[in-house]
């Protein structure tokens, strides 16, 4: 019977959640994107698939659950 490596020793931890509030550059709608991935693969802009696109404006960042109705309620996203 074979154990698998992930339940070995400490419990799996949960990723925090990174937060992002940015604007389209064409509009001044707001939106929001919410991912595991870290503040890092989001900002680094060399990156060969970013996950937002270099002429999108972040407006605030985030880390954590507690950002996403904080952003929610201050810029009005649905």
């Amino acid at each position: 019977m074979r154990i698998s490596h992930e339940s070995k020793g400490r419990p799996v931890e949960k990723k925090l959640q990174v937060v992002v509030v940015y604007k389209k550059p064409t509009g001044k709608k707001y939106y929001m994107l919410i991912t595991e991935e870290g503040i890092d693969a989001i900002i680094n802009p060399s990156k060969r698939n970013p996950l937002m696109p270099d002429n999108f404006e972040i407006v605030e960042l985030g880390v954590g659950e507690s950002f996403i109705e904080k952003f929610k309620k201050q810029y009005n996203i649905k």
